[in-house]
């Protein structure tokens, strides 16, 4: 790449760009690092154990990394389409196909063995514990978030991890309003404002809504929206590659800043600039794999299994946990946890299943109905 002018000069970015595969490869890796390996250690203080724990404290934010790719790829996918004929029809139709299929057929699953009666055996019924309930029927519309954060509880824990789809459903419902209806030139200053607004609530109303509501946690979705509409103009992906290892020190020196903070106990979910700063450094890490594809970021990002994880990542999101609980109660009769090579076994296993049912579910039910879903287009 000797001349980056516009996403137009990025080649494949009309259709699926492997560096943002690899970017979602790596916020999977991540949220797997967290659950089945940084909650799952048991170690004495002082050991090394301990401190690869606590190394591994921030890895919580894969979902945050999450956000930032959803909310950079939804927004620029609605600014080049907002004067389209079908463009309520095309997004919609796009995003049922690639959320709704899994998602209910796992909710399926769910209540068929509770009618059954299998939900109180030993194996599921750690599944289906929770500390407060949370309604059945906000699953099936994309509010669970909000009931959680009112009753303090993640829900079942076969479900707990469905709160971000919750949120990202209910950004899906305000935003192509906001970019279909607002001029372009005014789209910055009302990502700046729900960035104020997020800020705002973080300080006002703590605790688990500011991590899990969707206003509290619009500084994510919006500050790589903001990212989204500044790629789109004249000259600025040109400056940006002009100064790509530049870019990349500020990626690496902020994100090492952060890793910092964190291990010393400064960092904390749901905190008023947490996810903002969080925000910041994965906007930078998606300019960053934009502007790399030619040096040694874009190679790692290319990697093959990093993107094969990205492509799966859905399936891996949605039962990574349930299928850690399954295999640790099947064989250790046990929540997950790791205090020997054995549990480390066990865990290993679980991760093997996990991935193992991604990919089938992606290659033989999930693709079905993203491409049915993009049988509409936009017009």
């Amino acid at each position: 790449m000797t001349k980056l002018t516009s996403l137009n000069d990025i080649p494949g970015f009309a259709g699926r760009l492997p560096e943002l595969d690899g970017v979602r490869g790596c916020a999977i890796l991540l949220v797997l690092v967290w659950h089945y390996l940084q909650n799952q250690i048991r170690a004495d203080t002082g050991t090394s154990l301990a401190y690869l724990k606590q190394s591994l404290g921030l890895t919580w934010s894969g979902v945050d990394l999450f956000f930032a790719l959803s909310g950079f790829l939804i927004a620029g996918i609605l600014i080049d389409n907002r004067e389209k004929p079908h463009y309520f029809k095309a997004f919609y139709a796009r995003r049922m196909g690639r959320i709704f299929p899994l998602y209910y057929l796992n909710l399926a699953l769910f209540l068929l063995f509770i009618l059954t009666g299998l939900s109180q055996t030993n194996l599921l019924s750690p599944l289906y514990a929770s500390t407060r309930d949370v309604p059945l029927w906000s699953y099936f519309t994309f509010t669970q978030n909000i009931f959680m954060a009112l009753e303090n509880s993640a829900g079942p824990n076969w479900l707990a991890v469905t709160w971000s789809l919750a949120v990202e459903e209910q950004f899906y419902l305000l935003f192509p309003l906001l970019i279909r209806f607002l001029p372009t030139s005014r789209l910055p200053l009302f990502f700046l404002w729900f960035i104020a607004l997020a800020v705002y609530l973080k300080i006002s109303v703590p605790g688990l809504s500011a991590y899990i509501n969707t206003l509290w946690r619009a500084d994510s979705l919006m500050a790589v929206a903001l990212l989204a509409w500044l790629v789109r103009l004249p000259g600025f992906l040109e400056h940006c590659y002009r100064f790509r290892h530049g870019i990349a020190i500020l990626f690496i020196s902020s994100a090492t800043g952060i890793w910092l903070l964190d291990i010393n106990g400064y960092l904390r979910l749901g905190g008023a600039f947490t996810h903002l700063s969080l925000a910041a450094i994965y906007s930078l890490f998606i300019l960053l794999a934009l502007v790399s594809r030619n040096n040694l970021a874009g190679r790692l990002l290319r990697n093959p299994v990093l993107t094969w994880l990205g492509m799966i990542s859905y399936g891996v999101y949605l039962l990574h946990t349930g299928v850690s609980r399954l295999v640790h109660t099947l064989i250790r009769n046990s929540a997950p946890s790791m205090s020997s090579w054995s549990d480390a076994g066990v865990t290993l296993l679980a991760l093997g299943v996990t991935l193992l049912l991604a990919h089938v579910s992606y290659r033989w039910f999930e693709r079905r109905f993203i491409r049915l879903g993009h049988s509409v287009s936009y017009g």
